[in-house]
């Protein structure tokens, strides 16, 4: 297996790791995504555990399971989304430091996801860069 493979493999479990600690302890997820449940409106806890839950820890599961057993174009293709969206989400707190301004656009957390979600994008994408250059 080579290295950018391997870094691959970290990064994909590192997403599902974010995912099963979100699927079973929706506080801490709520805690870092800096968002709380309206009392107002139940399901906010079902919303947590969905969408930071079992969505991360399953896409990144499927694709870590791919790149070990397909390190081929099929590996690749199932790191490359993956890697896209984190790479998204970074593009998106950037327009939002932008455009958010007033809004906790200028909070300081922002640039440090800013860069967890490069890193784990570059890390999701290692098995396709590794043939850059």
């Amino acid at each position: 297996m080579h290295y950018g493979e391997i870094i691959g493999l970290i990064g994909l479990g590192l997403g599902a790791a974010m995912g099963l600690g979100a699927l079973f302890a929706p506080d801490w997820a709520a805690g870092v995504v800096r968002l709380k449940p309206d009392p107002v409106k139940p399901g906010g806890y079902s919303e947590f555990r969905a969408t930071y839950g079992g969505l991360l820890l399953l896409v990144h599961l499927s694709a870590f399971v791919i790149l070990l057993h397909a390190p081929s174009a099929m590996g690749l293709a199932a790191a490359l989304p993956l890697a896209a969206g984190w790479f998204g989400a970074a593009l998106g707190r950037t327009v939002s430091m932008v455009l958010d301004r007033g809004k906790g656009g200028e909070a300081k957390i922002i640039p440090i996801w800013m860069g967890t979600e490069i890193a784990l994008g570059l890390a999701i994408a290692a098995p396709i860069l590794q043939f850059i250059g």
